[in-house]
């Protein structure tokens, strides 16, 4: 399914199950089955819903795609480096 805007969850861990996280994100599995889907995929920050799935291969697809481009990466520099702008401006006033 593809992602939407993050919506507020319902239910919490009474009907629903834990079944892999990391730092970011919280995926998963409804306990009873009596839901629309059977997989989702939290927001660990806000507890938001950013996915949902009713098979395991998708859910766990979106998974993967989250870790891949989701995820911040710490080591690569963002489009728009303020500390490196800064630091340019401020050598190219000081003649450096």
């Amino acid at each position: 399914m593809p992602f939407r805007k993050p919506v507020s969850t319902m239910g919490g861990l009474n009907f629903w199950k834990n079944i892999e996280q990391d730092t970011y994100f919280v995926m998963q599995k409804h306990k009873t089955g009596i839901w629309p889907y059977k997989y989702r995929i939290l927001m660990r920050e806000n507890s938001k819903e950013i996915a949902n799935a009713n098979d395991r291969s998708t859910i766990q697809y979106d998974w993967e795609y989250l870790q891949n481009h989701a995820v911040p990466r710490t080591n690569e520099q963002g489009f728009l480096d303020i500390n490196l702008i800064v630091e340019k401006l401020i050598n190219s006033k000081i003649g450096i």
